[in-house]
């Protein structure tokens, strides 16, 4: 047993790729021939991931990725427990269907990270894509649990369909944040981007920065609301987000008419 697995990426990546169970649970109990074996797709063929990595360390369930694996999906998809850091950009769907544990991108990430959530941390500590926390195609929940966490800026449809958790942006996020949000908050210091929250049944989105609120949305009363100041603390202690932004004064509207739906927005003052 090893204190930690590194793969280290051999050369950059040409083509995209694509990997399934390359997570601290699943590897945990590998061998490093075993991890070296694990196919890494291209397409509809299978290669080892040992082609692409020198593997080191065995039977750990704390995984280290090192270099640019922007063209490889999947990192962390489905991990239920241990640790798995990629130092450096990463692609789409990282830590897709998380249960458990926590995955960190040192970098940027591509499309769909964390969609399905329903448990876990993902900290991303550059800018996410598209979809971010949001549901799978075709499904009528998004993310369920767990907690994300972004230093950078998202793309559109943060936090879509989302049903419970908390998403935190720094940064900016694309259009319809929030869209048909179920419940959970979505936490935004940057400025929010158009058509926030249509859909909204139960789901707080939280903007800090600049943002225009739907008409269909109505406004109900400007106060200071202490769960917010509660997050607020919670984000620096645990995550050492800087959301002093976050206290203070805040216009609440309630939302979507057009659903109808119980959701809010809180817009800071």
């Amino acid at each position: 047993m090893s204190d930690a697995i590194t793969l280290s990426l051999r050369a950059p990546l040409e083509v995209r790729l694509e990997v399934e169970r390359l997570t601290g649970d699943h590897l945990a109990g590998l061998s490093e021939g075993d991890i070296a074996a694990l196919p890494v797709w291209m397409g509809n063929r299978s290669v080892p991931l040992g082609e692409f990595f020198d593997v080191k360390g065995e039977r750990s369930s704390s995984v280290r990725i090192e270099g640019d694996v922007s063209r490889l999906d999947g990192l962390g998809a489905g991990m239920s427990a241990g640790e798995l850091v990629v130092a450096g950009h990463a692609g789409s769907y990282v830590a897709a269907g998380m249960t458990g544990g926590v995955v960190e991108v040192l970098g940027h990430v591509g499309n769909d990270a964390g969609v399905a959530m329903s448990g876990g941390t993902l900290r991303i500590q550059g800018n996410a894509g598209d979809r971010l926390a949001a549901a799978r195609p075709g499904a009528s929940r998004g993310m369920t649990g767990g907690e994300v966490i972004v230093r950078g800026s998202a793309g559109a449809e943060v936090a879509a369909r989302c049903r419970r958790g908390l998403v935190a942006v720094a940064g900016d996020v694309g259009d319809h944040a929030g869209r048909s949000m179920i419940a959970g908050t979505l936490i935004v210091l940057g400025a929010t981007g158009p058509e926030a929250g249509r859909g909204n049944k139960r789901g707080s989105i939280v903007a800090v920065g600049p943002i225009t609120v739907p008409q269909t949305y109505r406004y109900a009363c400007t106060y200071e609301p202490t769960y917010v100041r509660l997050v607020m603390a919670r984000l620096e202690r645990t995550y050492g987000l800087e959301a002093s932004g976050l206290e203070g004064r805040y216009r609440r509207f309630c939302g979507d008419a057009g659903e109808p739906g119980k959701g809010e927005i809180l817009q800071h003052v």
